[in-house]
């Protein structure tokens, strides 16, 4: 085996997670996530992390080795079954990378950020914000 394992297609009852990065991505008040968590702008990819195989632990470190390398705050994440985001046209691709072999990319989103926009209240509605513990 060459070190590289083959992910398995993103199945639409499979949980992703998107690691909350900034107090401005939640709502505090009644922990719900803000729809600017889900905008890739200015990249044509969204960031996330597959649920896969994961304890809840494992999860969170992921998250943390992740804000930690980029220097920012782990505040939680925003949860979201892959078949919403299929709901609105947008693709999850697996995208293993040897620091998190869970890793995902939503892609397929609209270059202009007002539809961008749309599409990320569609997936800030349905996701759930997970405090970090």
């Amino acid at each position: 085996m060459n070190g590289e394992e083959t992910q398995p297609f993103v199945a639409d009852n499979e949980p992703l997670a998107r690691f909350v990065t900034t107090s401005r991505w939640y709502r505090p008040g009644n922990l719900t996530v803000r729809p600017e968590a889900f905008i890739p702008h200015p990249y044509p990819e969204l960031s996330v992390t597959r649920h896969r195989s994961l304890s809840e632990e494992d999860i969170w470190k992921i998250g943390q080795s992740i804000t930690d390398f980029r220097s920012v705050n782990l505040h939680g994440r925003a949860d979201i079954m892959a078949v919403e985001v299929r709901k609105q046209k947008l693709t999850v691709e697996p995208k293993p990378v040897p620091e998190n072999l869970n890793h995902a990319d939503i892609t397929g989103w609209p270059a202009d950020k007002p539809t961008q926009k749309i599409l990320a209240l569609e997936l800030a509605a349905v996701a759930r914000y997970v405090p970090k513990p």
